[in-house]
């Protein structure tokens, strides 16, 4: 858990840092926006929510995914080593445990 939360400051410090991250009020966005009435820009932000919720909440599930099976292989090895052994030069097998 602390490793993880060292993880999470330095990549937001890193997204705070960058120079790109302040660089998303051009002049000519801005003032068409500005330009616009009260719906249109409840438009907008409403248009950012959806554009920016589904990618986030795929990329959490996928990490967490990983988190949660990332020693599903080698739990897995360790159960097939009283299994008989054979000459690795003249076989290759790949053991595939689909669960």
């Amino acid at each position: 858990m602390r490793m993880f939360f060292k993880m999470a400051v330095a990549g937001l410090s890193a997204a705070l840092c960058a120079s790109a991250t302040f660089a998303q009020g051009c002049a000519l966005c801005y003032n068409d926006a500005a330009a616009t009435g009260p719906s249109a820009l409840a438009a907008l932000r409403h248009g950012i929510l959806v554009l920016i919720i589904p990618p986030t909440l795929i990329f959490v599930s996928m990490l967490t995914t990983l988190y949660r099976r990332r020693n599903l292989y080698r739990e897995s090895i360790e159960g097939v080593s009283d299994a008989p052994t054979r000459d690795l030069d003249s076989i290759s097998e790949v053991i595939l445990h689909l669960s």
